[in-house]
């Protein structure tokens, strides 16, 4: 526990939070429907990432050996990031969206300015939620990244089976099997392109992802 309070990771992991948060800042002020005043919801929101992300610039490297922002990009691996990441999109615009905006509309932008306060939010927050923290969490807990990784996975799932049991109407049992199995998948590439590419190729997905709702809204 001595990693967290070390001045660097506390100076990384103010820096980050301090980005995070006003990358979500169009997302949390475009919330009509929250239950606090925003300055407080952006306070609880910056002491919320400064932890997730003293754990990852805490436990990461140390465990893993390998940096969360590595230097140095590969190409052939963002190559097939990319291919993974449209063909993602493709999947979700013709086999999910259809189904799941009907039961939960909020969740698709009405305009482009939700669109992009959609797209910071997910591309700041989610993968430092569902990923990054959560990884280094379990990595600093089990000491085995293939144990990590699992319950990440597992993690990460969970999270999607509330979320669809919290939508406005429950989607078919057919959408929310499929969105299961694509989650629990998709956890596990995510993990392996965190560590091979570090978070920008994680970003670059989840940009690749949103992009097609802004197709959609063009």
């Amino acid at each position: 526990m001595r990693s967290l309070a070390q001045p660097t990771v506390l100076a990384r992991a103010g820096l980050a939070a301090a980005a995070t948060t006003l990358a979500c800042y169009p997302r949390l002020a475009d919330w009509n429907e929250r239950p606090w005043p925003l300055p407080f919801g952006l306070l609880m929101m910056c002491v919320t990432t400064f932890v997730l992300w003293a754990f990852v610039f805490a436990w990461h490297e140390q465990y893993t050996g390998k940096p969360v922002f590595p230097a140095t990009m590969k190409p052939k691996l963002w190559g097939i990031a990319t291919v993974y990441g449209i063909t993602a999109a493709i999947l979700l615009t013709f086999c999910f969206d259809p189904e799941y905006r009907l039961s939960s509309p909020t969740s698709y932008p009405k305009n482009v300015p939700a669109w992009i306060g959609m797209t910071l939010f997910a591309i700041a927050f989610d993968p430092l939620f569902h990923t990054f923290a959560a990884y280094a969490f379990f990595v600093r807990l089990a000491r085995r990244q293939h144990v990590a990784t699992a319950l990440t996975v597992i993690f990460g799932a969970f999270l999607s089976f509330l979320k669809l049991h919290g939508a406005h109407k429950q989607p078919p049992g057919w959408v929310m099997a499929e969105v299961m199995a694509g989650t629990v998948a998709g956890g596990f590439l995510s993990i392996y392109f965190y560590l091979e590419g570090g978070a920008w190729l994680v970003w670059w997905l989840l940009l690749l992802t949103q992009l097609r709702l802004l197709v959609s809204l063009i």
